[in-house]
């Protein structure tokens, strides 16, 4: 949208506007033939959008009131006939209840016979016209930001149907479109200088929201069809020539546009541009998310930002800077009560993590150590809800812990036999233990040398490691070996889930070779030694995606024969298998994470971020298709615990390498 015309709507404060529906009694005498007393009620009975627009210095309100000038278009209709429109303009007489009616008498048109019902149409703020078709037309065009005492006034209409032989009537003024309040605050030494505009966030997503005004397509809302249509019309000139402003140093500005809203259109995620008279154009550090729900016409939609001589920020009303935004490509996120903890890397070899209550201020970095493949816990302990870390370094899994006030030193899990770790995940117990699941190239003894110099050599076991104890120890939980030339098992990669006992499930993905016989599958054991599997093919169409305990199962997250689902593991003796198992339906996606909840999971559909949920019990799949997730990098499904009915997903946007939090909200089952 590159026109002199272009708004934004803006996600912030809503302030309702209504209809008065109350009658109103005239008490002037019965006008003479010909002409009809009309008493006109601004929009509203309360004080929260104002045609004269001088803002209530009590509150974010702007009043409503008549103002002595106003100046008012009325059509008549009888038939089907429209006459050509009857101006009045208001004289301070007409004026009444502190400017919000305004009697005042009209004639009616001739050929309008007073005998037979008609109908009136009223209008002030905006031109207006008759079509060729006979329809009136209101010029719906928004207009730039402007200071707020140059807006003097709103485009609003009222109609009213008078009955055969009335002579008086009333009309309930309605508004058009919405109004956009952007305050904005200089903290700087020097007067700032600017156009100021909204755009898209991500400008191939982008979607209009708002009647935008183009050379040869300006909108017009039609009264009588009550639909807004473009009309090949060339762009009016800018009258008064709103454009530039200048805000003083450390000194502040209340600025405001109009526009007409798109029904059943909502705003995408947008930035706030600012162009000063000479150098590049000025983009705002941070962004205001997508609104969820649609603007409303009546209503005041407050924006806050604030220019500091360097940078602008969108902010709340206190005009505090808004932390920078987190850069980094997510390995991991979980989250607590109040609160969703992130791992990830920066490109320089390193591990690190951070916290964010809100998903738009992040609380502080810390870098934990050399590493890839980090995972994280959140242990869901009442009053403590500590992050634990584990990630590979150097060939080992390195485990770290928030005590409550540090990270505690790095701990390594060494291969048994000099082999390599890496692979790790981890999950927390009731009392705050960590369990954790890896793959090491060395974790069995190799054995001896069998028949023709082959070695019975150890392959790619999946350990476990706790520290129940006090301190790690370590068990072959999935055995991979190579018996040459009979049989060789490989497992390269695991996910593990503990109930609040510390019982263990742990899911590794498996290549097995017998006799030339190539299989591969997915296999489960519990630490109660209940074993099973998923089916098998002899191509490798299984993976593991992410395994959480919910309630009295662990649900996990894999592919089974090229078939992504989600599925309980049920526990009966000795066995453990897979049941209950839910497919996704969207063609092409890869799931990345499950919420601790097991019903809700995060990924991608192509580069686009995916998300799976249940709402009122029933699944729903979306694709954010103006949302592109940077290649190489994970996407987690979080809950906390402040928020319920909600699942946040965390991942890192490829427009800017920053670390995002979007907020999904779902319905219970009733």
């Amino acid at each position: 949208m590159s026109n002199r015309f272009f708004l934004g709507i803006v996600s912030a404060l809503l302030l309702l506007v209504g209809c008065t529906n109350e009658e109103i009694v005239n008490e002037q005498q019965a006008p003479e033939e010909g002409k009809i007393t009309l008493t006109a009620s601004v929009p509203g009975e309360s004080p929260e959008t104002r045609l004269s627009l001088t803002p209530d210095l009590y509150s974010k309100n702007i009043v409503v009131t008549w103002k002595e000038g106003d100046m008012l278009q009325f059509y008549f209709k009888q038939g089907v006939t429209i006459y050509e429109p009857t101006f009045i303009q208001l004289a301070l007489e007409d004026i009444t209840m502190e400017g919000k009616r305004a009697t005042f008498t009209l004639d009616i048109p001739q050929g309008i016979d007073n005998q037979e019902p008609y109908t009136v149409w009223a209008i002030h703020g905006t031109n207006s016209r008759l079509s060729p078709d006979g329809d009136i037309l209101v010029n719906v065009s928004p207009i730039e930001f402007t200071a707020f005492y140059l807006l003097k006034n709103v485009p609003i209409m009222g109609k009213v149907d008078v009955a055969a032989g009335a002579s008086i009537g009333v009309i309930n003024f309605e508004h058009l479109g919405v109004l956009q309040c952007l305050t904005m605050s200089n903290s700087s030494g020097e007067g700032f200088t600017f156009t100021p505009s909204l755009g898209f966030a991500n400008q191939e997503a982008g979607t209009d929201w708002y009647y935008t005004a183009t050379e040869g397509a300006i909108p017009y809302y039609n009264l009588t069809s009550e639909t807004v249509q473009n009309v090949n019309e060339s762009l009016p000139p800018l009258l008064p020539p709103y454009g530039e402003i200048t805000i003083p140093q450390l000194s502040g500005a209340q600025l405001v546009q109009w526009v007409r809203p798109i029904a059943d259109t909502s705003a995408p995620e947008i930035v706030l541009n600012a162009l000063p008279p000479m150098g590049e154009p000025i983009v705002s550090a941070n962004t205001k998310p997508a609104r969820a729900a649609v603007m409303q016409t009546g209503r005041a939609y407050h924006l806050y930002a604030l220019w500091d001589g360097t940078s602008l920020y969108f902010t709340d009303d206190t005009f505090t800077p808004p932390a920078l935004p987190l850069t980094g490509n997510l390995m991991h996120a979980d989250g607590g009560d109040d609160f969703i903890g992130v791992v990830y890397s920066k490109g320089d070899g390193n591990v690190y993590y951070n916290s964010t209550k809100n998903g738009n201020t992040w609380l502080g970095e810390t870098l934990l150590g050399t590493g890839t493949e980090a995972r994280i816990a959140i242990d869901q302990i009442a009053g403590s809800y500590k992050p634990h870390v584990v990630f590979t370094s150097d060939n080992k899994i390195a485990y770290t812990t928030f005590d409550g006030a540090n990270w505690t030193d790095l701990v390594y899990i060494e291969s048994n036999f000099s082999g390599s770790c890496y692979k790790p995940d981890i999950d927390v117990d009731g009392s705050g233990y960590a369990h954790i699941t890896y793959t090491d190239t060395k974790g069995g003894n190799p054995g001896p040398y069998l028949g023709g110099g082959t070695p019975d050599d150890d392959l790619t076991n999946i350990m476990y490691a706790t520290n129940t104890s006090g301190s790690f120890t370590k068990a072959v939980v999935f055995d991979g070996y190579a018996f040459y030339p009979y049989d060789e098992y490989r497992y390269d990669r695991s996910r593990i889930a503990v109930d609040a006992d510390g019982t263990y499930y742990i899911i590794a993905h498996k290549y097995a070779n017998t006799y030339g016989t190539i299989k591969y599958y997915l296999e489960i054991k519990t630490s109660s030694n209940a074993k099973g599997k998923s089916s098998e093919a002899d191509t490798d169409q299984y993976d593991i995606y992410d395994l959480q305990f919910v309630g009295e199962n662990a649900r996990a997250l894999y592919k089974d024969n090229n078939v992504n689902r989600m599925a309980r593991i049920q526990v009966s003796g000795s066995t453990a298998s897979f049941v209950f198992p839910y497919d996704f339906s969207t063609p092409g996606i890869v799931p990345h994470g499950l919420s601790r909840c097991g019903y809700e999971a995060a990924g991608l559909s192509g580069s686009n971020l995916f998300v799976r949920y249940l709402d009122q019990s029933n699944p729903v799949e979306n694709v954010f298709s103006d949302i592109t997730v940077k290649s190489g990098t994970q996407v987690a499904a979080v809950d906390k615990g402040d928020a319920l009915f909600t699942v946040f997903l965390v991942y890192t946007d490829n427009a800017d390498s920053s670390i995002k939090v979007r907020e999904v909200q779902y319905t219970p089952p009733s």
